[in-house]
């Protein structure tokens, strides 16, 4: 089964996520992402107006296979 890496970015920083998951497929991994998105989005609050989250995905290779982003912006 092959195997995914999960790094997490809030704004500059970034955590890298060295241990990966074992999932059947990319789709798998895609689905994750935005769950994973979903529940950092829950964990924390904008810093003022604006805030950025992103979960980039990569496989095994080290290859950027997806990545999706949240964007706040408040006027």
């Amino acid at each position: 089964m092959p195997r995914y890496f999960f790094h997490t970015r809030d704004g500059e920083n970034v955590e890298l996520d060295d241990e990966g998951t074992e999932l059947p497929n990319e789709k798998a991994a895609k689905d994750a992402a935005k769950e994973l998105l979903a529940g950092l989005n829950l964990e924390k609050l904008p810093n003022g107006d604006h805030m950025e989250l992103a979960v980039v995905v990569k496989d095994d290779a080290g290859a950027d296979i997806y990545t999706v982003t949240l964007n706040l912006d408040g006027h």
